[in-house]
């Protein structure tokens, strides 16, 4: 008797999207499938972090790096070849991770010697994608603060940034705001002063390294002279007092922006 086999899927697709999981990392907001190993500092090689000079959440990366000693180096632009497509990506070793607030989740251990408790995790994502995106927004609309990224950008693409802020600031004003159901940096400066809940730092009597993360994308409007950051710091006594410590700490281990 003739028996009719029905095909099966070959089992190396399944082994294949696994391995490309891992190479490409996580998707955003998303931790990652596989947690790091047990690290220390000194286990860290071939570090690449890949941004761009004005891009708040690469430029916090680049401090957090440079604040704990992490030999690295950096790459303009987004990773080749990945399809994960925006900025920043950091590759560990054989590792590659996504998304700021993820890479501070899983380097908290490596860095600080102990993982992020439930607080911290949230205070940290509550900066990168509430706080962060309005003080984003904010620089959308504003031509001068537009023209600030551009000289910070330098090079040819600064300059076109510096030409055209007037005709982007028309074209991207309210754009981000709306689509991220925002509420005004004024707002979020408050709500993030008081998570400090009269306390030094976010971690306490001591920096850790969610402080060094907030300071890092805060840190960003200010080199670029934005109006958006004296907007946060004006909003909160608290806020302000955390950034100029955090600002006399930090430029002992970090000495260019």
């Amino acid at each position: 008797t003739r028996v009719n086999h029905k095909p099966t899927m070959p089992a190396y697709r399944e082994i294949d999207e696994k391995t490309a999981l891992k190479m490409d990392g996580n998707r955003e907001k998303e931790d990652l499938a596989e947690p790091l190993p047990k690290w220390s500092k000194n286990d860290l090689k071939d570090v690449v972090l890949y941004g761009a000079k004005i891009s708040p959440p690469a430029a916090k990366m680049r401090i957090i790096l440079a604040h704990y000693g992490v030999r690295h180096r950096t790459v303009n632009g987004k990773k080749p070849n990945s399809s994960y497509t925006k900025i920043p990506v950091l590759d560990i070793n054989d590792r590659q991770i996504n998304d700021s607030h993820i890479m501070v989740k899983n380097l908290a251990p490596v860095l600080d010697g102990k993982s992020l408790t439930p607080e911290l995790i949230e205070t940290e994502a509550f900066f990168t994608y509430k706080v962060m995106l309005s003080l984003e927004a904010d620089t959308m609309e504003s031509c001068g603060d537009l023209c600030g990224c551009g000289r910070l950008l330098g090079g040819c693409f600064g300059c076109l940034l510096s030409c055209f802020s007037c005709c982007l600031c028309c074209y991207l004003h309210g754009k981000l705001r709306k689509s991220k159901n925002l509420l005004s940096t004024e707002e979020y400066g408050v709500a993030l002063g008081g998570k400090l809940n009269g306390k030094r730092f976010f971690h306490g009597e001591e920096m850790g390294i969610v402080d060094v993360s907030i300071f890092g994308g805060i840190k960003a409007f200010e080199e670029a002279g934005n109006s958006s950051f004296q907007t946060l710091m004006d909003s909160s006594p608290e806020l302000k007092a955390w950034f100029e410590s955090m600002q006399k700490s930090v430029s002992e281990t970090v000495k260019d922006f």
